[in-house]
């Protein structure tokens, strides 16, 4: 009945908010209701946000505010609509500590009148890991009804379900890493279909948005006629100007006869023997007897060049 996403890294904000869109776009059953957020900023606040109906769309007042965007923690559980308030305390997190979030009842008071949520953090805040934390929390309290997700400040994450939620047969989650930015997503969920996709989209969509190149920070000029040479790694020359006067492919076969090439998912862009950035674009191209014919279509385009790898 619930979806917990939570992440760590650059642009953690708009990365759980993405994630929790992209289940709504494609998902049927408890969502699309009520959203309990918040986010650990870079100079050490808790910022939360809430609505009770309306998901995603409805949780913040156009784009998500830049703060929050781009906090390095975050984590947020949705639903159906209307939950009993506070919706706070479905999101346990604090400065310095970290945020707990999850699936099912994480906020359930257990029988010392303290939510289970909040159990899992004080864990962390006495020096547990996350892991630890929860495992110590679903050991202490295994008849309750909650499965939790769990992240320190250092990035370290914790996961785990309460027996009673392991016997459903709608449960699914998932921990997404990219190890050169350091960057992590976890998800969990329950009653939300088509299930075993539930919470790949929410973490994939989640990590794209985190990673997301930003804008170009220019673009070069590519016309039909340009040269296809032979290299080691896929690359395009440019000149001072950032006209293409060379493409270059790890294949020798696309130099005679006439072909469709694509140059790959990471293609370095030169000019004046040095690394200017990355193709942010890669276009279908026809290639005869070496030399470039079209580019989508078309007999002259502009390409994005980024500062980084696409993702």
């Amino acid at each position: 009945m619930t979806i917990g996403i939570a992440a760590f890294g650059p642009k953690s904000g708009a990365g759980v908010v993405a994630g929790l869109r992209a289940v709504e776009l494609v998902g049927r059953g408890a969502i699309g209701g009520f959203v309990s957020f918040a986010a650990l900023t870079n100079d050490g606040r808790l910022l939360r946000a809430s609505t009770q109906t309306g998901g995603a769309g409805s949780l913040f007042d156009g784009a998500v505010p830049e703060e929050i965007a781009l906090s390095p923690l975050a984590g947020l559980i949705s639903s159906g609509p209307n939950r009993p308030e506070p919706l706070s305390e479905f999101v346990a997190a604090e400065p310095g500590v970290g945020i707990v979030t999850g699936h099912r009842m994480p906020q359930t008071p257990a029988p010392d009148g303290v939510p289970l949520n909040l159990h899992v953090l004080q864990r962390m805040k006495d020096g547990a890991d996350p892991q630890a934390a929860i495992d110590a929390v679903i050991a202490r309290y295994p008849d309750m009804d909650a499965g939790f997700v769990a992240f320190s400040m250092d990035g370290s994450i914790g996961m785990g379900n309460m027996p009673t939620v392991m016997t459903r047969g709608d449960h699914g989650s998932a921990i997404l890493n990219a190890p050169e930015t350091k960057a992590r997503v976890a998800s969990i969920h329950n009653a939300i279909h088509p299930h075993r996709l539930v919470a790949a989209a929410a973490t994939e969509t989640a990590l794209d948005a985190m990673l997301r190149p930003d804008p170009p920070s220019r673009w070069i000029e590519i016309s039909a006629g340009a040269p296809l040479c032979v290299s080691e790694q896929a690359r395009v020359v440019v000149d001072e100007n950032g006209v293409v006067e060379q493409l270059c492919h790890p294949a020798n076969i696309y130099l005679s006869g006439e072909w469709s090439v694509g140059l790959g998912d990471r293609v370095a862009v030169f000019a004046q023997g040095k690394q200017i950035g990355w193709l942010g674009y890669e276009p279908f191209m026809k290639v005869v007897n070496g030399k470039l014919q079209s580019i989508d279509g078309k007999d002259h385009m502009h390409l994005p060049l980024l500062d980084r790898v696409p993702y």
